[in-house]
């Protein structure tokens, strides 16, 4: 046989080989990626976003995103309010629901946050960096020191004994605090504190005024 022919022939045959190769095997799928870990501490609110489990009870899984009233609908429970309460709380909340109703005698439930809402605060007046200010995603109130501190601190002109706090309530009000930020930064220094233990909520209103020379 020809070098031709034999190199055809053993081309035809690698050609028929290739044809029995084994079918590729199917990727293997990719398992979706947790929601870390949330806060205990964090107080959940309208339009978080939070994945629910329940140990050993897979078709109860839900991701939901809160209502504006605070709600979320779960299988089996349907609607419940979890707005305002802890991580750990709602936890709590929803393995006494599900035992109370009778759908599961010790529930361990899993709240993990997918997605904060985001949270801002109006900042204007005398400040550096007048405007709003967003909170970090895990947080649901600042210090008054530190809402100012972020906003690039007080200008000479500032009036920090007067500063004023605009808080919209349930009722539809508005509920005014004057703070004293000359006193307060004062005292913190002298005590060493970081905090001056006023907390700013997202929505609320800070105005700082300008002196009167």
């Amino acid at each position: 046989m020809s070098k031709s022919l034999l190199s055809l022939a053993v081309a035809l045959a690698l050609l028929r080989g290739a044809t029995h190769l084994p079918a590729a095997e199917p990727a293997a799928p990719v398992a979706p990626v947790a929601p870390p870990a949330a806060d205990p501490s964090y107080h959940l609110s309208a339009g978080d976003t939070i994945v629910v489990a329940v140990y050993g009870e897979a078709e109860l899984a839900a991701t939901q995103t809160i209502g504006r009233g605070g709600e979320v609908r779960l299988p089996l429970i349907g609607e419940v309010v979890l707005a305002g309460q802890t991580v750990r709380e709602a936890e709590h909340l929803l393995e006494a629901t599900y035992i109370k109703r009778q759908f599961l005698k010790a529930p361990a439930v899993n709240i993990a946050v997918a997605a904060y809402f985001p949270r801002e605060v109006s900042v204007l007046g005398a400040v550096r960096a007048p405007g709003t200010l967003v909170f970090p995603s895990d947080t649901t109130s600042l210090d008054i020191v530190e809402i100012i501190t972020r906003c690039g601190g007080f200008l000479p002109i500032s009036k920090a004994d007067a500063v004023t706090i605009t808080r919209r309530l349930p009722d539809g009000h508005d509920s005014v605090i004057v703070v004293d930020l000359e006193n307060v930064i004062s005292g913190r220094r002298k005590a060493g504190r970081g905090r001056a233990d006023l907390a700013v909520f997202p929505g609320d209103r800070v105005w700082v005024p300008e002196r009167l020379f």
